[in-house]
């Protein structure tokens, strides 16, 4: 597959790593987001409702172009649109999110409110879900796990890459379970 010599990993391989960590199929629905063009569709139709302002308030955003936000991808922009028509598409009520993501999930309120508004109740605006215990996950590094910081622990890579990663995370002496510093 071209793909996966790209970075990207087949469809197979990730449902395969989905069933392997314990994703139970009898319980959850695992498919292929990109097989369903609702989510591309109600992209394009929450980007008729949203508002540019609303988008530049995005924190995300705003970390990620840095200082030249002029040159950042509409891609990038864009984003907290694509993630609300995933969220909505489905009659999300509850979403569960670590701490850094609140601000989409406030956003895909904001649009559904929007909508319905405008249109008529056909979008329920979602809650954002915060477990404590695993409000923001550590990286690698000991910060918060992320692609941006290049800190996150690849499935697909080679067993004794994977254990020299895993033996190489930054811990501190807190017992198991007991909440991390990981700001």
């Amino acid at each position: 597959i071209a793909a996966s010599r790209r970075g990207i990993s087949p469809p197979g391989s990730i449902t395969a790593a989905f069933l392997a960590s314990g994703i139970d199929p009898k319980k959850h629905i695992v498919f292929n987001q990109s097989q369903v063009a609702g989510h591309a569709e109600l992209t394009w139709i929450f980007n008729c409702v949203a508002r540019v302002g609303w988008l530049s308030r995005m924190t995300q955003f705003k970390e990620k172009a840095g200082k030249d936000r002029e040159n950042a991808s509409v891609g990038l922009y864009d984003y907290p649109v694509l993630m609300a028509a995933d969220i909505l598409l489905y009659d999300t009520h509850r979403v569960p999110v670590g701490r850094d993501q609140v601000q989409h999930i406030e956003m895909a309120r904001d649009m559904a409110n929007s909508f319905n508004h405008r249109y008529g109740e056909h979008f329920v605006p979602p809650q954002a879900v915060i477990e404590e215990a695993v409000a923001t996950l550590p990286g690698l590094d000991g910060r918060k796990m992320s692609k941006s910081y290049d800190n996150t622990i690849p499935l697909f890579v080679p067993r004794e890459q994977l254990k020299k990663l895993i033996l190489g995370i930054v811990t501190d002496s807190k017992a198991p379970g007991e909440p991390k510093d990981t700001e």
